[in-house]
């Protein structure tokens, strides 16, 4: 953990509503994220973890019905999705829940990195590729490079787009649920290097996850989301160690402290 308490937060979300279509998804969710610090929104599926992340990463599905979006003090909410890519960069990068929709299926991840990396100007090394593949538990780097999504189980893709993501080097990592697909050996693997990224590089990471074990491990703030509102907020240790919303202190019943301590 590693926590920068001063300047200019590098995410601010000011009274955010979202929705899809007619249906209210977020209601005036607030919080803000500095260089280097990891904040994890935990709650139960459904209550609208995922489409605040997509929001913040300017998805056209989801519709901003009130309140802001900051990028390093510069206001996104109004800008159109090229304003918004123009500004951003690799400055934020987002690693999906479900991967495969982020891969062309019969693209091998070599020429994919290659074109992803061009076309932000950007120089490839597949040996640094191939080291990220190697932590995260994906051997033969050199054969993988070579495969194609179709060819990899839905775990190893979930990894292989993390790897994709970290090669940007963003600014901003946000993390969709990025452990649901792995098991517990691997998902430790990844959790140790987005982790071990944000230490080096002084990326700040947004994560949502339904485990509150790994929010336990690695977070310096804590957001519970329930029913599309941000019901509590607040340091890692206030949050999960003395939690004043009722919705909270249900979840961590859920989960013995001997599970939480295992990541």
């Amino acid at each position: 953990m590693k926590q920068n308490t001063s300047g200019t937060p590098v995410i601010e979300i000011r009274d955010l509503s979202l929705s899809y279509g007619d249906s209210d998804i977020v209601r005036h969710a607030s919080l803000s994220i500095m260089p280097g610090e990891i904040v994890c929104i935990a709650g139960e599926s459904g209550c609208g973890k995922s489409t605040l992340l997509k929001a913040i990463h300017g998805m056209d599905a989801v519709n901003v019905t009130g309140g802001e979006i900051y990028f390093n003090g510069s206001r996104l909410t109004d800008m159109s999705r090229k304003e918004r890519r123009l500004l951003m960069g690799t400055g934020i990068g987002l690693i999906p829940q479900n991967p495969q929709g982020s891969f062309n299926p019969l693209r091998t991840f070599e020429k994919q990195m290659r074109e992803t990396m061009s076309s932000h100007g950007l120089a490839f090394d597949p040996d640094e590729m191939i080291s990220l593949m190697d932590s995260m538990g994906l051997e033969d780097g050199r054969k993988l490079l070579k495969s194609r999504p179709y060819e990899l189980s839905g775990g190893m893709n979930q990894r292989v787009a993390i790897v994709f993501s970290l090669l940007l080097k963003p600014r901003v990592l946000l993390c969709d649920e990025i452990t649901s697909a792995l098991d517990v050996t691997n998902g430790k693997l990844v959790i140790d290097e987005v982790e071990s990224y944000a230490a080096r590089s002084g990326a700040a990471l947004l994560m949502v996850t339904h485990h509150l074990g790994i929010a336990d491990r690695i977070a310096d703030t804590v957001a519970v989301m329930n029913f599309g509102e941000i019901v509590e907020y607040g340091s890692t240790s206030q949050v999960l160690y003395h939690p004043q919303d009722s919705y909270t202190r249900m979840l961590l019943e859920k989960i013995p402290r001997v599970r939480r301590e295992k990541w």
